[in-house]
């Protein structure tokens, strides 16, 4: 049974602050490559990012040590997917704008902290009135809690296992539950989270394993069917393979000889290279008759007349 934030003494307080440590290591995992663990984002949260960007430095944040922020809320408490990527959208102009505007109202009127809020989450992306108020924390550690689930769960619900809406309104009631406990332990706010921190944990139960199944002995993969189960195919009548070409009647192309690319020449067209062929070969045997005979087919008679004349006179 956990101890409830209304009846615990400073004694039990510090006891459950003693256990802190052990806790969060007995938590860690161990941090994927160029990852830091969860013990040095808890020492950045608590130690380093206050004394960076506390109100007495008067320095705004760098993007960087907000997303180390957002990795601690996500692995100190509820993971939470694709929250860290949308935070880290926001760039270091917009960050430096929203926190010196945040922390400015929050100088003027620190009563105003529904107005504070608005103003560190509004104008940057996966910033919600939780992270904004983690922001203001490690501006002002000496008097602003985070609001995490196990710190609602014990100020306003005795432990029970509620699921926060994570509103304005939820963190000013909250803020101001805070503040009464602070008043009557005497502690500061990081000290409150730590063991309300430390408390919520350990009450709760440890998650189950969850069981393997027993194997079943059987092989993987769909189970082969009896033969009787199996459909018969009716034979079609047709043999396997590609059917074969029907014949064109032409003889085949002997080895080695190219074979003719383009279109087969049609009928016509075999008839009329026949013919111009046939020409051709007449034209030879005219052009082979020897010239002798060629100037006496062509002799005209009065050529012939006049050799006849030319012998007379000899």
């Amino acid at each position: 049974m956990a101890e409830k934030a209304a009846t615990i003494d400073a004694k039990s307080f510090k006891a459950a602050l003693d256990r802190y440590p052990a806790l969060l290591k007995s938590i860690t995992k161990p941090p994927k490559e160029g990852q830091l663990s969860l013990e040095e984002l808890d020492d950045f949260r608590y130690n380093g990012a206050p004394m960076a960007y506390s109100l007495k430095t008067g320095r705004t944040m760098e993007s960087s040590d907000v997303a180390k922020l957002v990795e601690w809320k996500m692995r100190h408490g509820v993971f939470r997917p694709g929250f860290a990527g949308r935070v880290s959208a926001n760039d270091n102009e917009t960050i430096a704008a929203a926190t010196k505007d945040g922390f400015a109202h929050y100088a003027q009127k620190p009563s105003d902290i529904s107005g504070v809020l608005d103003k560190l989450s509004k104008p940057l992306k996966g910033i919600g009135p939780a992270t904004a108020s983690l922001l203001l924390a490690v501006h002002d550690p000496s008097n602003v809690i985070f609001f995490s689930d196990e710190l609602y769960r014990w100020l306003l619900h005795d432990g029970k296992k509620v699921s926060p809406k994570y509103t304005a309104k939820e963190f000013e009631e909250l803020f101001s539950k805070a503040k009464s406990f602070m008043s009557r332990v005497k502690c500061t706010p990081i000290e409150l989270e730590k063991v309300a921190f430390v408390i919520i944990r350990e009450s709760d139960p440890a998650p189950a394993p969850k069981e393997k199944k027993a194997s079943s002995g059987l092989p993987r993969g769909r189970p082969k069917k009896p033969e009787s189960e199996k459909k018969v195919k009716a034979p079609s009548g047709r043999g396997r393979g590609r059917p074969p070409k029907a014949s064109t009647g032409e003889p085949k192309a002997e080895k080695g000889e190219p074979k003719k690319r383009g279109r087969k020449p049609k009928v016509e067209e075999v008839e009329a290279k026949a013919e111009d062929e046939a020409n051709g070969e007449e034209k030879e045997e005219l052009t082979a008759t020897p010239a002798s005979k060629k100037r006496k087919a062509s002799a005209t008679p009065a050529s012939s007349a006049k050799r006849s004349a030319k012998k007379a006179k000899a």
